[in-house]
């Protein structure tokens, strides 16, 4: 272990006047995020919140920096040829004056933190877990239903990071005075742990403190902290774009009245200039999607998309020709509520989308995210590349918007389906029904970007957009 970066001296009399911070105190790594909601022990879990349980607990395997699965409570696994067995072997060690760690008390821990994720996305992506076996005191084997080559990319999800005091000198003691936070390592005399200073901030702080000097490192920055973001200049530092996916977009609610009818709701989702909706936010590459589920892999050429053939102006002329269908027949539409976050990147969201509505003859009024809304924008970064992921982000038990009790039974079916034609068949199908039910308006990939003055150990973008905090302690050596 090192210390990370509190021992970095100031590189300039301007840096180091920002070192002195005015009283404000210097902070070697800034989460974007609220306070409450990052120190919160309930699921699911906020951007920051996931940082900092990566760093105070362990899971059975973890990721890296660069986003690859790597050992935590787990020093090695074996994966039988069949998919369906996963073997975790553990060192039975334990921190001075502990009892040692078992494959019963991890088995234990793991089954509480599963069950804690009911009712959450993440819970049903763990339905294709058959069963948890504690076959020796090191030896751990989970069992699923059908194979699933990315189960260790799950397992390694901070949710399931278990804090078990046996393994105390394993993960980073955390002491919070507010918002301002201590991660410190394990030793056995305080002097002489090693330790980074952490503040969690909104979006605008985070970055204004960022580019004051008063860290190095900005995490868990998203679409509304980039507005703030100042290109150039000494204390500005580089940002960082994770080339993620997931859901971006917005759930429609089950309503009365015009959008009770699908077609209705595919209208405003054709109004919608996704490339003029991010224009703003000066991203390079970003690439729009009106489909629910990406084809393949990131990276993967993904096929045209809906509504390919026309123009965006024929499609919010024809969008245009059903809103005033309804208005002749039914009457006049109140404004859409949409749900946005508070801050300069929902104001940005919501000029471009009232502009696109009031385009085909809707109008729109802002809420906040977490009031009841006719549009909620959802706003996650897939952690694995499977269609499941997304569809349970949208089934009946997890998401607040419309749903479909069939589409949920076909991805239920698939899970436990062993023939993988099969089961791709059934995601397939329940794909196509939630399309047709047109509960979800998908924008294109989120955004996720992070904030780097100078060379730091331990960081790099990464396809999951997650950056360890524990790896910023790591000896590179």
């Amino acid at each position: 272990m090192r210390p990370f970066l509190r021992s970095l001296a100031c590189l300039t009399f301007a840096l180091l006047a920002a070192c002195d911070g005015g009283g404000s105190g210097r902070f070697d790594v800034i989460l974007v995020g609220d306070e409450k909601a990052a120190l919160s022990p309930e699921p699911p879990f906020s951007p920051a919140a996931d940082l900092l349980r990566e760093a105070t607990a362990s899971g059975l395997v973890g990721l890296d920096a660069e986003g690859r699965v790597r050992p935590d409570l787990a020093d090695r696994w074996i994966v039988t040829d069949d998919g369906l067995s996963y073997i975790f072997r553990f060192e039975n060690a334990a921190m001075p004056g502990s009892e040692p760690l078992t494959a019963r008390e991890v088995r234990a821990a793991l089954r509480e933190a599963i069950e804690a994720l009911d009712g959450t996305g993440l819970g049903l992506d763990l339905t294709v877990i058959d069963g948890i076996y504690a076959r020796t005191n090191q030896v751990i084997e989970i069992r699923l239903k059908t194979a699933m080559p990315e189960f260790l990319q799950l397992l390694a999800d901070p949710a399931l990071a278990l804090r078990l005091e046996a393994r105390q000198d394993r993960v980073l003691d955390l002491e919070a005075d507010g918002s301002a936070l201590t991660l410190s390592t394990y030793t056995e005399n305080p002097r002489d742990a090693e330790t980074m200073d952490l503040r969690i901030a909104g979006p605008k702080e985070a970055v204004q403190r960022f580019q004051r000097g008063e860290a190095r490192l900005l995490l868990a920055g998203g679409i509304d902290a980039l507005p703030h973001v100042e290109k150039g200049g000494l204390l500005r530092g580089a940002i960082r774009l994770d080339p993620v996916t997931g859901l971006f977009g917005l759930a429609i609610a089950d309503r009365e009245g015009f959008l009770s009818r699908p077609s209705n709701r595919e209208a405003i989702s054709m109004a919608v200039d996704r490339q003029a909706l991010i224009a703003p936010f000066g991203i390079g590459g970003w690439s729009p999607r009106t489909r629910l589920v990406p084809e393949g892999p990131l990276g993967t050429q993904q096929p045209a998309g809906r509504w390919a053939a026309l123009t965006m102006e024929e499609r919010q002329n024809l969008a245009a020709q059903r809103v005033a269908g309804w208005v002749a027949s039914e009457g006049a539409i109140a404004p859409l509520s949409i749900a946005l976050p508070t801050g300069t990147g929902g104001d940005i969201l919501f000029r471009r989308l009232s502009a696109d509505l009031s385009r085909i003859g809707l109008g729109a009024r802002r809420v906040k995210l977490d009031e009841d809304a006719d549009l909620t924008l959802v706003d996650k970064v897939a952690w694995m590349d499977r269609p499941e992921w997304y569809l349970h982000r949208l089934d009946c038990k997890v998401t607040k918007g419309l749903c479909s009790q069939e589409a949920d039974a076909l991805v239920a079916q698939a899970i436990a389906e062993p023939d993988p034609a099969t089961r791709q068949q059934l995601l397939a199908e329940a794909t196509a029904a939630l399309t047709d039910l047109d509960s979800f308006i998908s924008f294109g990939p989120p955004i996720r970007f992070s904030l780097v003055r100078g060379g730091v150990d331990g960081f790099a973008v990464n396809r999951w957009g997650f950056h360890p905090l524990s790896q910023l302690f790591a000896d590179p050596t």
